[in-house]
Formats: structure tokens, C-alpha cells, sequence
């Protein structure tokens, strides 16, 4: 009995980490965890298509930005994967980062490199409800499910995205 709960409490966590990051980050289009390869996947819609020139920068800024962030913080740099696909006259782009090395602090860093570079193509759905209150509280459900998961680890594949100001969470 007490596995299942506790199965049930880790399914919890992992949802309430997606569901926060995507009202934390409206930059953010979805976001999915794939347990297997421990990764976190976030997703970024891009009004526009992105040069190759252009994402080469947000790459390269990406990276230097984690390298610092690694440096202060006394380990080596995270690793990120970053892509980007176009369709038409929009693009993707996609970020990947191992869960288990992420922190609230890196995934403020990573999403403001990429609203810092990227900010004029976002396709961003806002949500002026929130007020700073909430944000922060938000802050601290993603630090302390971040940590959760971490610890405790999670099997279900999952994706959460955003819709008509609705957050929506999937088991895929």
C-alpha cells in the first residue's frame, strides 16, 4: 500500500513540476519528460523562422551562459542540446537538459538567454493574472519538484503544454 501511494505521490510531483514550469515561464510552449534518458525537454514556438545564424548565437549564448553558471557554481558546465525545425514561415525550437542535473536557478538561466536572444520571435501566451506572489511560489514548487525528482526518480513519460490558457498534462 504505502509503494503505491508513494508512486502516486512521485506522479504527482512530476505533473505539478510541468504544470509550474509552464505557468512560470510563458515562453515556454510545452514541456516533456522522458524517464528513460532522465530529460527534460521544453519546447519554444517562434513566430518567425530563425536564420541559421541567429540560433548558432542563442546556442552559442546558451552555452557560454551554462559554462559561467557551472564555473560559479564549482562544477563542470551542464549539458544542453538545443535544435530548432521550421515549418513554413515558423520554427521550434527545442532545448533538452538531463533532469537530474537541472536546477531552478539553470532553467531561469536557459529560458532568459533564450527570451534575451529569441524575445522579438517568441510566440508567447501571457498570462496577466499572475502577480509576482504567484510566480515566486511557482519558483518553489519547480525547485522542490526538480529535487523530488532527482531523489526519488519518476516512469511516467510525460508532456504538458499549453492551450487556450489552459495547462494540459499528458501520460504518453
Amino acid at each position: 500500500m504505502n509503494r503505491l501511494r508513494t508512486g502516486a505521490a512521485r506522479a504527482t510531483n512530476s505533473v505539478s513540476l510541468l504544470i509550474s514550469i509552464l505557468v512560470r515561464y510563458p515562453e515556454v510552449a510545452s514541456v516533456t519528460y522522458n524517464p528513460e534518458a532522465t530529460l527534460l525537454k521544453f519546447t519554444f514556438l517562434l513566430a518567425r523562422s530563425i536564420s541559421g545564424r541567429r540560433f548558432r548565437r542563442v546556442d552559442h549564448q546558451l552555452r557560454k551562459s551554462l559554462d559561467a553558471y557551472g564555473r560559479l557554481e564549482g562544477h563542470p558546465a551542464p549539458g544542453v542540446q538545443l535544435s530548432a525545425t521550421t515549418h513554413g514561415g515558423v520554427s521550434v525550437l527545442e532545448m533538452r537538459h538531463d533532469a537530474h542535473s537541472l536546477s531552478r536557478e539553470m532553467l531561469s538561466l536557459m529560458i532568459e538567454v533564450v527570451r534575451a536572444e529569441l524575445g522579438d520571435l517568441l510566440a508567447i501566451e501571457p498570462n496577466p493574472s499572475l502577480l509576482e506572489e504567484d510566480l515566486a511560489v511557482q519558483e518553489e514548487v519547480i525547485e522542490e519538484m526538480l529535487e523530488d525528482l532527482r531523489e526519488s526518480g519518476q516512469d511516467r513519460n510525460l508532456i504538458a503544454f499549453r492551450e487556450e490558457g489552459r495547462v494540459l498534462v499528458f501520460n504518453r
